[in-house]
């Protein structure tokens, strides 16, 4: 029965109740009975009453249960329906419904947002497919019409596994000649611990930044009791494998044409106290960042700042050097070094004018190099058919009116009357104007970056080890140099560190130490990716 068809049979129902309650009053008021007959008809009237307002209380609440009925009815109707005819994008296609089956209108497809942001599907995940059926009593899978699925994704982590393997080893003797299996080689002499534990070891010290006694207690908590100085060994140890890779990497750095440097402090333990009694030191780790391979490049020489430890390091490159106004850089040019061309960092040239917050000239300043970002931002190289010759055109077009505005600005300040000579704002322009040549460089090149920000990014590596150790010796940093270097440049690259680095330490090892270093070259993360394809 229908609910329309229901709803009209109850309300016949309850005019037939009320026209019978009706006649029952008209009759008691007719009616000149004797008190007793009066009476027990009055008794029987208002039983029958109570009767018939408990049947239309009964009915009223089938109703009201029968309406709740229909409601969950209609509401899977419609489920069904949005399944069949509106499949979101978790939803395989829909099953072809017969020619004979009454084609249902479907509805605009409902985009399923988080704020605008669309989910990550985690291409590189194993993927594992489990087919989830009905579980109600009531479902019989003979009797059902299949009419599609959804997938609902459930992202698991297993821990790392620690496996033990025992190979054994057979011998055989055969025609008075002994014959023996050979059980694979690890990279260390008479060590049972593969390459894939200095890896592991490798990418949480160097890579996550995690001491190597946190190293070691995460091995511990996930099932495998390592040993901290069995640690250090393993990773010291190896370390003489990796060197020629190590020198391939410093050779591929300088063959670059567009390079980005810096240095930062790392904390060293001394073996012998400073006159002044002290046993810790900073400890200056340089970096340099190519821009066309992607390598980088960490060295280290007894934590020296100097600019010879520079200048050793930069031989045979000849390019585009971009980095801030450190004395070390200002041999950039001339002599040994006249074939290097130097970038300034205009970042570091802002920062000294948005550090001057109650200085309303500065902070016009720090605008107007803001604005070449803003203009600098709005196309991208290889997006919209923007081409490079277009992004170079592009550049010198609004940098020449930008930067005749900041130097004219700049100029301003520095012909001010009667300022004092400490004054922070003069400081600030000075140190801009100084390096005024070399700013129109940046734009002569549609690839050259407006600072050395990449840099700076890389160099956090450094800085949070350096809140959480002291590195122990001198020896020690240049073991860190050369795993950073690996480790970072994987990560930039978008090589996977562990992976990289289980293959390159066996191939390391099995190879002579008199191995030419142009060999090494192909082992580096850039073209290591791309032998792997």
């Amino acid at each position: 029965m229908k609910k329309n068809e229901l709803i009209e049979f109850l309300q016949r129902q309850i005019e037939f109740l009320q026209g019978r309650l009706d006649e029952a009053l008209a009759s008691v008021s007719s009616l000149t009975l004797s008190n007793e007959k009066l009476q027990s008809t009055n008794e029987k009237l208002v039983a029958t009453v109570d009767e018939l307002r408990k049947q239309m209380a009964s009915m009223e609440e089938a109703m009201k249960g029968k309406s709740a009925e229909l409601s969950k009815e209609k509401a899977a109707r419609q489920a069904v329906q949005r399944l069949q005819g509106s499949p979101s994008e978790r939803q395989k296609k829909p099953v072809t419904t017969p020619a004979t089956s009454e084609t249902r209108q479907q509805k605009p497809e409902k985009k399923r947002t988080n704020n605008g942001a669309k989910r990550k599907t985690h291409p590189e995940c194993e993927v594992e497919t489990i087919i989830v059926e009905p579980d109600s009593p009531d479902f019989n899978p003979e009797a059902a019409t299949f009419i599609g699925e959804c997938d609902v994704v459930r992202y698991v982590m297993e821990p790392m596994r620690f496996k033990k393997i025992i190979y054994k080893v057979r011998k055989y003797v055969q025609d008075e000649k002994i014959y023996k299996g050979s059980a694979p080689a690890t990279p260390l002499l008479n060590s049972q611990y593969t390459s894939s534990f200095i890896a592991g070891l490798a990418e949480l010290r160097y890579l996550h930044c995690m001491p190597l006694e946190n190293a070691v207690e995460y091995f511990r908590a996930h099932g495998f009791d390592l040993d901290k100085g069995t640690a250090q060994k393993l990773v010291s140890k190896v370390r003489v494998h990796l060197e020629n890779l190590y020198k391939a990497l410093g050779q591929a750095i300088v063959a670059d044409n567009y390079i980005c440097g810096d240095e930062t402090y790392q904390k060293v333990r001394l073996q012998v106290a400073t006159p002044s009694g002290r046993k810790i030191k900073k400890g200056y780790i340089w970096v340099f960042v190519g821009m066309t391979t992607g390598l980088v490049y960490f060295f280290y020489d007894d934590g020296s700042r100097s600019a010879e430890v520079f200048e050793q390091h930069i031989k045979g490159f000849n390019g585009a050097f971009q980095c801030d106004y450190y004395s070390g850089y200002r041999h950039i040019g001339i002599g040994g070094m006249s074939g290097i061309k130097r970038l300034p960092c205009l970042q570091h040239i802002k920062r000294k004018f948005l550090d001057l917050k109650d200085n309303p000239k500065a902070q016009e300043i720090a605008k107007l190099f803001g604005l070449l970002y803003h203009f600098e931002h709005q196309h991208r190289i290889g997006k919209d058919g923007w081409t490079a010759g277009k992004h170079l055109e592009w550049r010198q077009r609004y940098s020449k009116v930008m930067l005749e505005k900041i130097r004219m600005r700049l100029t301003a300040v520095k012909d001010r009357i009667g300022v004092p000579p400490d004054d922070p704002l003069l400081a600030a322009t000075e140190h801009a104007l100084k390096q005024w040549d070399e700013i129109p460089r940046i734009f002569a090149s549609p690839t050259y970056r407006l600072d050395n920000n990449e840099v700076e990014r890389i160099n956090r590596y450094i800085s949070l080890t350096r809140r959480r150790l002291t590195i122990g010796s001198h020896s020690g940093a240049e073991a860190a140099a050369l795993y950073h270097s690996l480790a970072i440049t994987c990560h930039r690259c978008g090589v996977n560190v562990f992976d990289y680095f289980c293959d390159i330490i066996d191939r390391c090892a099995a190879w002579p130490p008199n191995t030419p270093i142009e060999k090494y070259r192909d082992l580096l993360p850039d073209r290591w990716k791309l032998s792997q394809k």
